[in-house]
C-alpha cells in the first residue's frame, strides 16, 4: 500500500478504460479500486463492486472527494451520514428493501 498520513482515508479511483458505455472488459483479473491497493479480486461479488474484502469493510473510503461507505444491502456507496454508527447498511435502504415473506 502507498504511504499516507494516519488520518487519511483510502481513495477509491473511478475507472474508465475507453470501453463503449455499458460494456466492461472481461479479460484478466481485476484489482481493488482503492488507490495503492493491488489485491486481486477473486469472487464475483468483489469484482462487481471493484472492492477487496478489506476495503469493503472499511469504515470510510474517499470517493469523488467525499467520505463514503459501502452499503452491503444495495451494493452502492453512500455518504457517511446515511449510516447509523458503524453499520454497513443505510437505514433508508432497509426501509425501501424487499418485503418479508
Amino acid at each position: 500500500m502507498a504511504s499516507r498520513s494516519r488520518n487519511a482515508l483510502p481513495v477509491f479511483e473511478e475507472w474508465y478504460d475507453g470501453a463503449v458505455s455499458g460494456q466492461r472488459p472481461c479479460n484478466g483479473p481485476r484489482a481493488c479500486g482503492v488507490a495503492g491497493c493491488a489485491e486481486l479480486l477473486v469472487k464475483v461479488y468483489h469484482m462487481q463492486a471493484r472492492l477487496c474484502p478489506a476495503h469493503m469493510k472499511c469504515s470510510a473510503v474517499l470517493r469523488r472527494g467525499v467520505p463514503q461507505r459501502w452499503c452491503g444491502h444495495c451494493r452502492k456507496f453512500h455518504a457517511l451520514e446515511a449510516f447509523s454508527g458503524s453499520r454497513r447498511y443505510a437505514p433508508a435502504d432497509l426501509a425501501l428493501g424487499s418485503p418479508t415473506i
